[in-house]
């Protein structure tokens, strides 16, 4: 009984752990996120795709994405590209990415 009740606690300190790494992972997901955002409008309105900054390049891509699946829509319908394109909303995305800028020999 003794066994049970440390492997209970045990799962519980870890399920403990498990959940404040969540939390930390959820702040620091937002903070990029927030930070991507600026980089966003940074780049937005200079209008460039990449910037070298300090020994990193910063590359910026605006596309859209639609809002459903086109296949899974379209399949087994008559007209079912006319009917596609009717209710197809496209959703503006951006995309910021920071990688080490590569060395010219």
């Amino acid at each position: 009984m003794k066994e049970l009740q440390t492997i209970s606690e045990k799962i519980y300190e870890l399920e403990q752990k498990k959940a404040k790494k969540k939390k930390e992972l959820d702040a620091l997901d937002k903070e990029i996120k927030e930070l991507k955002s600026e980089t966003s409008s940074y780049m937005k309105k200079r209008q460039k795709n990449i910037l070298p900054v300090g020994g990193l390049e910063i590359l910026f891509t605006a596309y859209t994405k639609p809002s459903f699946d086109k296949d899974a829509f379209i399949s087994g319908e008559k007209n079912g590209q006319e009917t596609y394109n009717k209710y197809l909303k496209a959703i503006p995305m951006e995309r910021v990415t920071v990688r080490i800028l590569k060395q010219m020999q």
